[in-house]
């Protein structure tokens, strides 16, 4: 799902003391989100791509009754998936994230994963962080048309909500029938 040198790159870059607050560090506004989360009831949902796990503490604390988990292949507390699915997956900015040649990889992972919803929000912008490597840390920029192809490929489920925000992020909802 990604490749040993970018791997690298990521740990390097979580582990900058310089960048606490960088990739997970921090509670970003979830547009949507919490209106499906409310709606489905999940039992158990994954944070996909935690970083080091902000929003899925807060998630956690705010939704008690929701056995919510975190995964980050980067970050050495989160780089393990201890369950083979969960009713919801969540990933908050990190498909543009990834590889290229590695997401659809990624997205039939996500699906596997996932029993009943899928919340994904992307990025559609360059970042302002980059890796150390100098690459920008946003990997795939493409607009919504090219990700919505690309999730209705490797996603059994039904787009039940999708929309650009004014910074340019995309949020999905997706429903398995």
């Amino acid at each position: 799902m990604f490749s040993d040198e970018y791997l690298q790159q990521l740990k390097l870059l979580h582990s900058n003391p310089k960048k606490k607050k960088g990739f997970g560090g921090k509670i970003k506004e979830l547009g949507n989100f919490e209106t499906y989360l409310t709606k489905w009831q999940p039992i158990t949902m994954l944070d996909y791509g935690c970083g080091k796990g902000a929003i899925l503490s807060h998630l956690q604390n705010k939704y008690p009754n929701i056995k919510i988990e975190g995964y980050d292949p980067a970050v050495v507390m989160f780089d393990k998936i201890s369950r083979q699915n969960y009713e919801c997956i969540f990933s908050n900015d990190v498909l543009e994230h990834i590889e290229p040649d590695h997401i659809h990889t990624v997205l039939k992972h996500i699906n596997e994963l996932s029993t009943k919803y899928l919340w994904l929000r992307i990025d559609t912008v360059p970042a302002r962080k980059v890796l150390p490597d100098g690459r920008n840390a946003h990997l795939i920029i493409e607009n919504i048309d090219w990700w919505t192809n690309l999730i209705n490929r490797h996603i059994n489920g039904n787009i039940v909500f999708s929309g650009q925000n004014d910074k340019l992020r995309i949020d999905f909802a997706i429903e398995k029938p």
